[in-house]
């Protein structure tokens, strides 16, 4: 005897009593494909990727360099080096992980700096950690890029 579901039958969509054994294994198809495809959107949703984090990080770094105090750009500076730390735990290609780990923890290093400047309110010291941070970010970034030239002629 086929399984009945009692809140299918109490919406009216299928009767209790049905002997239409199509109709529930079109029933039975359809609530499988959409719990599958919630688990498939749950799963997708989860991996953190750089990208994401990278474009985030930007906006808590832009934030923070437009404060207009030293004292506005603390929650800002605390974020980014929260994402710095994430981005550290992100899958990074083999071959240049070494090389985006000692950017990070170089950020990581001049973004405390720029904490204590912000918490003691020098506003000029915190400006100079921000270009620091600004330089590493486009150093590294270069890295990051993909040149057909250095595949053909190798690094230069």
């Amino acid at each position: 005897m086929p399984v009945r579901l009692a809140w299918v039958a109490n919406l009216g969509i299928m009767p209790a009593d049905s002997g239409d054994k199509e109709g529930d294994t079109l029933l039975k198809a359809t609530l499988a494909i959409v719990l599958l495809s919630g688990s498939l959107l749950a799963t997708a949703a989860e991996p953190r990727t750089m990208e994401r984090t990278m474009k985030t990080m930007g906006f808590a770094f832009k934030l923070a360099n437009e404060a207009a105090t030293p004292v506005e750009a603390l929650p800002h500076l605390e974020k980014l080096f929260r994402l710095t730390e994430d981005a550290k735990q992100v899958a990074m290609p083999a071959d240049k992980a070494a090389v985006f780990q000692e950017g990070l923890d170089k950020v990581l290093a001049e973004l405390t700096l720029a904490k204590q400047a912000a918490a003691a309110d020098d506003a000029a010291k915190l400006q100079q950690h921000l270009t620091q941070v600004a330089q590493l970010r486009e150093r590294y970034h270069k890295e990051r890029r993909f040149s057909l030239w250095k595949l053909i002629f190798g690094r230069f």
